[in-house]
């Protein structure tokens, strides 16, 4: 469901007792702190630092998994062109892994690039990276290429799409 700012409300039942209230929002300056903490747990060695900055001068949008006064997962996109976009960055909190906010996440940044008037979105994902590939798959996306030596490790990954008007 949406509010008047264009959240997506997802509510966890994590106990018995009370549930609890993750927002899917736009990224503000306030987030700063918290998307790096999560983008070093992830994707240790990078220069989260220097990642944001090229996100925030390039006209990324990011969006935010609030958990009230803790963000608990982000995504990140990017035009490529007027018909094309991109998913540049996707990442959760561990404790938060397999809740589904990454899935909410997603469809919120398909949903921006839709907005957009794109028509395709691509994505990389490690060949390793089997429960990424599978959401990526769920929502549509599908492997064009595997481009060798991807990452800077060695590691190959897939080149997958979304194309609008295959769905």
């Amino acid at each position: 469901m949406y509010s008047a700012r264009r959240s997506i409300i997802l509510i966890f039942p994590f106990c018995s007792i009370s549930f609890v209230q993750v927002i899917i929002r736009e990224y503000s300056m306030k987030d700063f702190k918290d998307v790096l903490e999560i983008d070093r747990e992830a994707f240790n060695p990078r220069n989260p630092s220097f990642d944001m900055y090229v996100y925030l001068t390039y006209g990324s949008d990011i969006f935010v998994a609030d958990f009230g006064k803790k963000i608990v997962g982000y995504v990140v996109t990017m035009d490529v062109d007027p018909l094309r976009g991109k998913i540049i960055s996707i990442a959760v909190r561990k404790e938060f892994r397999g809740s589904g906010i990454g899935e909410y996440l997603m469809k919120r940044a398909i949903e921006r690039l839709r907005e957009k008037g794109k028509k395709e979105i691509a994505l990389e994902v490690r060949v390793s990276n089997k429960i990424a590939q599978k959401l990526y798959e769920k929502l549509g996306f599908k492997i064009a290429e595997t481009i060798p030596n991807y990452y800077s490790d060695g590691e190959d990954a897939y080149y997958m799409v979304l194309r609008f008007n295959e769905q």
